[in-house]
């Protein structure tokens, strides 16, 4: 138990009070570190992007810049905010909506690493951006029927999500039209497929899986006459290793109905030694289909283990055997926290002897999935104990549903502005002052 972590946290909302996020860049490094070791071990030269999206606190993506990685972007904000740390040539465009703006941004602002394209709407147009100057790198995202999505989950979950909106289908005839569209479009070069498969991923027999179709796939461009793709971006999704996932879907839970308790898995730490050895099995079928470079958009796994959130017990009840304890703190501000998922939560309690009360940790919100889970308190946990809920760096400074997308305005029906649009002067307002001593990289 990262006790050391915990206790500076701790002092820390004893001068800011509570709820409080503390950033470490302690872990932030550690996590570095265990990438850079990761990606020593792939049979390619590796390319890391953090995804902007996951945390865009401006001190972590200042530090991650300075340590080589370069920017992943998904909506006009964000890159304007990777353009403080890294240059064009160090950052890659990707979302399904970047013809709100982003894309023209990508073409006209300097030629990114990357853009990776995955709408016909963003091919149509790319004719129009390329213009003068140094060719624009184009990727296409596939999706993997039967993989990409998955989450790692029974794979019954697909029977709630319904059709993916990413990418074309890597089987389908439209992916080989859309190739064959962006070759032959002056100024445009398409040299990545970008194959972003899944999230909290940590089974090696899961990128097994990805790369044998993902072969399948260069195989059919190459017999379709497209060879100029020697990237292969495999997205993000890497799981960090602090959070216990319970894999679940739809068919586990219509059993659990029917009165089978079969106990869900829970993963958590990823298989990084198996991940290294599937590229390695895979290494030379890639390298003959063209791939002689990797992409990695790590995101949860820089983030996560870098914030922990404290918080105040402000309420209590003991009911029968139900035991809440009620934070200043709700799941509006830690998006992160899914009802599959446990992160650490330890309670303050240096004066109570007893730890063996199972308390349910519950948020202020009025909705039911405002629930933290049920963790081992002190016996007489009282208001004003501090809790620390750890690992809360991924999608909680990056709202998981905004994303770094504006808000819209709210506006009267005789047309009174309510509620002004938001703008990138509000979203870096809080930054201001710590920005001035933020260093830069090129």
């Amino acid at each position: 138990m990262p006790v050391e972590t915990h206790r500076r946290a701790l002092e820390l909302a004893e001068t800011h009070g509570t709820p409080l996020l503390v950033f470490s860049p302690e872990r932030l490094q550690s996590a570095v570190d265990r990438l850079q070791a990761f990606t020593r071990r792939l049979p390619f030269p590796t390319e890391v992007y953090y995804s902007y999206k996951t945390n865009y606190l401006p001190q972590l993506c200042a530090l991650l810049s300075d340590h080589g990685i370069g920017a992943e972007v998904t909506s006009a904000l964000e890159y304007h905010l990777a353009r403080r740390y890294c240059t064009p040539q160090r950052i890659v465009v990707n979302g399904i909506g970047k013809m709100a703006g982003l894309l023209q941004h990508a073409a006209t602002g300097g030629r990114p690493r990357l853009v990776n394209l995955e709408t016909d709407t963003e091919i149509e147009h790319l004719g129009a951006l390329t213009g003068d100057g140094d060719p624009l790198a184009v990727g296409l995202r596939a999706c993997l029927p039967g993989v990409s999505g998955e989450r790692g989950s029974d794979p019954s979950v697909h029977w709630r999500r319904g059709t993916p909106k990413f990418g074309w289908n890597s089987t389908g005839a439209e992916v080989i039209r859309a190739a064959r569209t962006v070759a032959s479009t002056p100024g445009a070069v398409l040299d990545a497929l970008h194959i972003h498969a899944g999230s909290q991923v940590v089974s090696a027999d899961f990128y097994e899986a990805v790369l044998t179709k993902t072969c399948t796939l260069l195989q059919r461009l190459r017999a379709a006459g497209i060879t100029t793709v020697t990237t292969l971006d495999v997205g993000g999704g890497l799981a960090s290793g602090w959070v216990g996932k319970r894999r679940t879907g739809p068919l586990f839970e219509a059993l659990h109905a029917a009165g089978l308790r079969i106990p869900a898995r829970e993963q958590k730490a990823p298989d990084l030694d198996g991940i290294a050895a599937a590229f390695q099995r895979n290494a030379d079928r890639l390298h003959r289909l063209g791939i002689r470079r990797l992409i990695l958009e790590p995101g949860r796994y820089l983030a996560e283990p870098a914030m922990t959130a404290v918080a105040t017990v402000v309420a209590v009840r003991k009911d029968g055997p139900r035991r809440h304890a009620v934070l200043d703190i709700g799941t509006n501000a830690l998006h992160c926290w899914r009802s599959d998922e446990r992160r650490p939560i330890v309670f303050a309690h240096p004066d109570t002897p007893g730890t063996a009360t199972p308390w349910t940790v519950v948020g202020p919100l009025c909705h039911r999935s405002d629930s933290f889970g049920t963790v081992h308190g002190p016996s007489d946990l009282r208001p004003g104990t501090r809790v620390c809920l750890d690992a809360v760096g991924a999608y909680s400074v990056g709202d998981w549903i905004a994303n770094t997308w504006m808000r819209p305005p709210v506006v009267a029906t005789d047309g009174t502005v309510l509620w002004r649009r938001q703008d990138t002067a509000d979203f870096l307002a809080l930054a201001q002052d710590t920005e001035e001593t933020t260093p830069h990289a090129g």
